[in-house]
């Protein structure tokens, strides 16, 4: 409107919603967004805290003058000082890519690199589509269950990949990983408590089942703890048996997440 950034649309909700449904009627409104004077720290930021593939870039004035994607932001990081080396390897390897592949790339040595880290994917989701067969009566019965497990499995991935970032920095540096773990499985309860409340109120009000509400905020308390402990304790694991935390934490713990 005008230039100006009023909203986005998620794919997720392109492939789900009917054909026919209006663009302004599925968009998010008020969308997470990139300013064009924004710092390199600050997208790294962003893509580390939101996960997400790329953000909108606004003038001061709220007009859209471009997109910041993750794939063109990690070939620049490339190029940074470094004393970033660290940090741009750890936000590399948490979306699955290695800095082997930008050095020296060929077909074969990226899919080589990449295709370890979709396995735990694609095992998770043949466990999650296992489970929910079995459970495919309850599912027909209380169809409106359907409509909160993305949620559900989005702020679990969403808060386990924070807290991977958050360990990975913090392995770098002298804290001790006991007090870590605690104030991240803190973090998550907390959020969880927060989300799970947020969420009863609105599915108490759209359906009318305190049950249901009530079971729902608590799985999201749960689940919200869980990733937080898992996305905390795994890098530390991985780092006291001598692999790499930044390698595989993030696909495990996502893996993990989805599956419980």
């Amino acid at each position: 409107k005008e230039g100006k950034l009023v909203g986005v649309v998620p794919i997720r909700k392109l492939i789900t919603v009917h054909k026919e449904a209006k663009i302004s009627e599925i968009m998010v409104r008020n969308p997470i967004r990139l300013t064009a004077d924004s710092s390199a720290d600050t997208a790294m930021e962003f893509f580390l805290f939101y996960k997400f593939i790329a953000f909108p870039v606004v003038d001061e004035h709220g007009k859209l003058v471009g997109i910041a994607r993750a794939n063109d932001f990690i070939e620049d990081t490339l190029a940074m000082e470094e004393k970033t080396e660290q940090a741009r390897d750890n936000l590399l390897k948490i979306i699955g890519i290695q800095l082997e592949e930008f050095r020296k790339p060929t077909i074969f040595k990226s899919t080589f690199l990449r295709f370890p880290y979709l396995l735990f994917n694609i095992l998770s989701g043949l466990l999650c589509a296992f489970i929910t067969k079995l459970f495919g009566r309850t599912i027909d019965e209380f169809i409106f269950i359907a409509f909160f497990i993305t949620i559900i499995l989005g702020l679990a991935e969403s808060i386990g990949t924070q807290a991977v970032a958050v360990t990975l920095s913090c392995l770098e540096k002298t804290i001790k990983l006991k007090n870590l773990v605690l104030y991240e499985a803190l973090v998550g309860a907390k959020m969880g408590l927060l989300c799970g409340g947020l969420l009863y109120l609105v599915s108490f009000f759209w359906i009318g089942n305190h049950r249901f509400s009530s079971t729902l905020s608590l799985t999201i308390l749960l689940t919200l703890i869980n990733a937080s402990f898992l996305g905390c304790s795994l890098p530390i694991f991985f780092k006291i048996i001598g692999i790499n935390p930044a390698h595989a934490s993030c696909p495990l713990v996502l893996a993990i997440t989805d599956v419980i």
